[in-house]
């Protein structure tokens, strides 16, 4: 199958998957989508890294002078694969909660985390006026750009660590919290009717 086929597939999967194994009632077969769910989550983002690319400085970690535009396409995916267990705890048929929202916060954490890493430090660099030269280092040339304003960058850099853990643990502790405003709703509707019965 051609690679561009591939590429794809892959992110339609992600955010396929999550309905398929949320709807499924047999716990294997469920399970074994998890896997399969994660396993291409890993993938994609060792590919957006650079692990599956020949590079002479080795992988560049999704990271680009120029920006990357797979960052946003990463994050976009990453939200949109979220949906499914934000629309089951909101309907409160989400089975475990805190494992489910604790797979989404780890699943999100390594699929958008690096991308949104990457994008904030990237903005704020730039919009501060930051900018790169080529290295000095004579064995390396130009293979390696440097900041031209070491301070900004590294607190650019500090701003994007915060945001690539804050996104992944809010939609988590967002979806945890629907499931229990929804288990909530349950329980008062059936004291509701037990009482209306008793009357």
């Amino acid at each position: 199958m051609n690679a561009d086929w591939w590429m794809l597939i892959l992110p339609i999967s992600i955010i396929v998957l999550p309905w398929l194994f949320l709807s499924l009632e047999k716990t294997l077969v469920r399970i074994a989508l998890i896997v399969v769910w994660m396993i291409i989550i890993i993938g994609i983002t060792l590919l957006y890294l650079g692990f599956f690319s020949d590079h002479y400085m080795g992988p560049q970690m999704g990271f680009s002078t120029q920006g990357n535009p797979l960052s946003w396409i990463l994050i976009i995916i990453g939200i949109l694969s979220a949906a499914p267990f934000a629309f089951t705890a909101f309907k409160g048929k989400l089975k475990r909660p805190i494992r489910s929202s604790l797979l989404v916060g780890v699943a999100l954490f390594i699929l958008i985390g690096p991308a949104i890493y990457n994008s904030v430090a990237f903005a704020i660099y730039t919009q501060g006026g930051g900018d790169w030269k080529c290295g000095d280092d004579p064995d390396f040339g130009c293979e390696v750009d440097i900041p031209t304003k070491s301070d900004d960058w590294s607190k650019a850099q500090d701003i994007g660590l915060v945001f690539c853990n804050l996104l992944p643990a809010c939609i988590m502790i967002g979806i945890w919290q629907l499931a229990r405003a929804a288990k909530s709703d349950v329980e008062v509707d059936i004291s509701a009717s037990k009482l209306s019965n008793e009357e």
